[in-house]
């Protein structure tokens, strides 16, 4: 049974690793991530994204709690950039910004039943999150119907299978074939209306990755 799971705790369930951390290596994983939020509470008419720029539309509802961090940084700063939210999460001197966002949907995931939550490393004492296999599984196959078989496609999975896409994620989950028809898919509703947020969310992210190879060198 598929869990009614939001865009953002389904992109953490699918991208935590075997130590039940966000892969620290590449920028592509963070960014997506935090990316993720942002278009969840664009698409749920939270925030309104106009000339590159986000602000408040409505209050955060309780159930939405999780990404209460990302809402008053747009609530702060509006109208902010949204590479510029994306950034004061993941491109920063330490991790502590991240880190707090990180926990927060990791805690929701374990409040839903979709994981566990232990404190990890032997002198560490940040929260780790192992998803249940079969919850991955259960987002997998969601991913899988609806697209790689016709019918209509919801907003959410289409952004969800285009940040796993991004961040690298995607391609594990399935076998050669599919992955051809999933790269094929995803070209074609580049062009389809509801994807336009999707499309500009993804060249954002990759305009920060290439800010941050040029700072690097």
């Amino acid at each position: 049974m598929v869990k009614d799971l939001s865009l953002t705790q389904q992109y953490l369930l699918c991208t935590l690793d075997k130590h039940g951390r966000l892969p620290g290596f590449g920028m592509e994983k963070t960014l997506c991530f935090v990316a993720s939020g942002i278009l969840e509470l664009l698409m749920e008419d939270i925030l309104a994204f106009e000339n590159g720029k986000l602000q408040v539309l409505s209050s955060l509802p309780q159930e939405k709690a999780y990404l209460h961090l990302v809402y008053d940084r747009v609530a702060q700063k509006q109208p902010v950039k949204f590479e510029k939210v994306v950034e004061f999460f993941s491109v920063s001197l330490t991790d502590k910004h991240l880190r707090a966002l990180l926990e927060a949907v990791g805690d929701s995931l374990v409040r839903a039943g979709c994981a566990r939550q232990e404190i990890g490393g032997l002198l560490s004492e940040k929260k780790v999150y192992f998803p249940h296999a079969a919850d991955v599984d259960a987002v997998v196959q969601e991913i899988r119907t609806e697209m790689l078989e016709d019918g209509a496609l919801s907003e959410d999975m289409v952004a969800l299978a285009a940040l796993l896409h991004k961040s690298g994620d995607l391609t594990k989950y399935f076998s050669a074939a599919e992955k051809d028809a999933l790269k094929k898919r995803l070209k074609e509703i580049k062009q389809h209306p509801q994807s336009e947020l999707i499309r500009k969310t993804t060249e954002y992210i990759d305009a920060l990755l290439v800010m941050i190879v040029v700072a690097a060198t």
